[in-house]
């Protein structure tokens, strides 16, 4: 399909647009992986690696992506709880952009693709950032992940979730929802925190276009209590991309992004 801003898309939502190359390192990710570092060199090395890398994308973030932070005082009150954060999967940092501009020094992890974790040398820096592979080719793997991340949820530790699984780049719509999320939310009593990431555009001179990406922080979004574990993910699912969903519209229709719509407002159209 060919969305608004004339770009190309997969028919299914959740067809990935990248192909993932070289994923060819040994890696099983079965019971026996640590979806989380356990030993304490593993944690010395995370966190004297994630402090060092976000210093750098600091840098990038600050000059070469330009990301602005809105409603930052929904963050209030949240430094020692643990919740899953949703945020829309539009560019190919935004989980790392994530924990470097919002969080900083804070840990938070964050769910991966299990092929890019088998790719040399950027498998090793994901997982050292605090990636954590989705092992959706082993189901004793699977158990392991769910028990691994939900013990980090518990202990007040962030994990971060792309509902939407495959990476658009700066599409402008909330896509469907998966609901692992979710369901990981109730399993751990933890609310959502929605992150939804919005852009502005400006033309270059060689024809291309620079983007200015908004990180716009949601508030908490809390289970139904009355309900059972299926229907309270089902709705938690449902009410957090009905929530993402407006924040993205109502951002769109209020400013001005230097898309080709914007235009078509302007005359009627």
């Amino acid at each position: 399909m060919i969305d608004r801003d004339g770009i190309e898309r997969p028919d299914n939502p959740s067809e990935h647009m990248l192909t993932i190359k070289n994923t060819n390192r040994k890696v099983k990710f079965d019971e026996n992986y640590s979806f989380r570092p356990r030993n304490i060199f593993q944690r010395m090395w995370l966190r004297f690696f994630r402090r060092l890398a976000i210093t750098v994308f600091h840098v990038h973030w600050d000059f070469a992506q330009s990301v602005k932070l809105r409603n930052k005082k929904n963050l209030m009150g949240l430094r020692k709880k643990g919740f899953v954060i949703v945020v829309n999967h539009v560019n190919l940092f935004d989980d790392v952009s994530v924990c470097s501009t919002i969080f900083h020094w804070r840990m938070v992890y964050f769910t991966t693709l299990e092929q890019n974790i088998r790719r040399p040398m950027i498998g090793f820096y994901l997982r050292s950032l605090g990636g954590i592979p989705i092992p959706v080719s082993s189901v004793s793997g699977m158990r392991k992940f769910e028990s691994d991340v939900s013990e980090l949820l518990k202990k007040g530790i962030p994990v971060i979730y792309n509902p939407e699984t495959a990476l658009w780049p700066y599409y402008r719509e909330i896509r469907p929802f998966k609901r692992g999320a979710f369901s990981m939310a109730v399993k751990s009593d933890v609310p959502i925190l929605p992150i939804t990431i919005t852009f502005k555009r400006k033309k270059k001179r060689n024809g291309k276009f620079k983007y200015k990406m908004f990180l716009n922080i949601g508030t908490l979004i809390e289970r139904d209590k009355n309900l059972s574990d299926k229907e309270a993910s089902e709705k938690l699912m449902n009410d957090t991309h009905e929530y993402m969903s407006k924040v993205a519209k109502e951002f769109y229709e209020s400013e001005k992004c230097g898309f080709d719509d914007e235009k078509d407002k302007k005359q009627g159209k």
